[in-house]
């Protein structure tokens, strides 16, 4: 497990460096939200996402992150979790097809942690043809399928190659100014990824599932933040509205936060974590938010078929 998240930071580093879409500012300047106190290089970047809200930036966790959690806590592989709709032809609209595509780049990750490869590989075919409907390269899905079914033995190339995906596909929709439907992977995936943790809560009362969700808290408030910029024509109305009810019941989560800039030593590639947080989520308001992470979940995989 711990040389899985290791062999990840190099590609972790490479993905933070390269999303000049994020003003370019140094990583020591980054506002990285909650995050536990450590001396040692953290992969919890591995495939995040750094983005901008006014003049801040700060990390999006990632699903794949997310993945190993459930791994390292006991959590077994449960299929049922994974978006039941098979053909994404289904999602006709840009906002759905974004918002999926978003979705099942989690679920593909989360069965990669599991070395559910051909799984995985179903997965990824999906992924490719959203991401074509989304006007992402072709090119980019042929090279890196190729690569994909060379290496389906190898888990830790396989988790490298889902955090290139999701970078290289993060790239490609920015340099098109298609911002707003990033914005809606990266919601997507956080959505899938959090309904991944409150489900096993649900069966696994364990303290780092509970904190993962309390500390999203934070990140909630600049999700809400980053899709309010794309909301210029009013069409993220709805979405917007139910991330500010799930913020009001986050508002009942009791945390603590405090900031300290991050070391970094650019000579090693390493960025330390140094600021300290803790939250406290009773089972009441643990099953509330989740109701509501279930709720906004169905509304993301629905189709208008449904």
């Amino acid at each position: 497990m711990k040389s899985s998240l290791y062999f990840l930071l190099s590609i972790a580093i490479i993905s933070v460096l390269t999303l000049s879409s994020c003003g370019g500012e140094d990583p020591k300047n980054m506002d990285n939200g909650p995050s536990s106190e450590s001396s040692k290089p953290k992969a919890k970047a591995s495939g995040s996402s750094v983005l901008k809200v006014g003049d801040k930036l700060f990390n999006l966790p990632s699903p794949l992150e997310t993945a190993m959690l459930i791994e390292e806590v006991g959590g077994h592989f449960n299929e049922s979790m994974l978006n039941p709709i098979v053909d994404a032809g289904q999602y006709s609209v840009k906002t759905k097809q974004a918002m999926n595509l978003g979705v099942y780049g989690a679920d593909l990750g989360y069965c990669l942690i599991y070395n559910q490869s051909q799984k995985a590989f179903t997965l990824l075919a999906t992924t490719k043809k959203l991401g074509t409907e989304l006007v992402i390269s072709p090119a980019l899905y042929k090279g890196l399928m190729k690569r994909f079914e060379g290496n389906m033995e190898n888990k830790d190339s396989l988790l490298i190659f889902v955090s290139e995906l999701n970078r290289l596909s993060d790239e490609y929709l920015k340099e098109n100014e298609s911002e707003d439907l990033s914005a809606m992977i990266l919601y997507g995936g956080w959505v899938e990824s959090l309904y991944f943790v409150s489900e096993l809560s649900k069966s696994l009362d364990n303290d780092a599932l509970r904190a993962r969700v309390g500390e999203q808290k934070n990140t909630l408030v600049n999700l809400i933040g980053l899709i309010t910029q794309q909301n210029s024509d009013g069409r993220f109305d709805d979405i917007l509205a139910s991330l500010n009810d799930l913020k009001a019941s986050f508002a009942k989560v009791n945390s603590t936060y405090s900031y300290f800039e991050p070391e970094t030593k650019p000579d090693q590639k390493l960025t330390i974590i140094k600021s300290k947080s803790s939250v406290e989520l009773d089972n009441a308001l643990m099953e509330e938010i989740s109701n509501k992470i279930t709720a906004l979940r169905k509304n993301i995989i629905t189709t208008s078929a449904s």
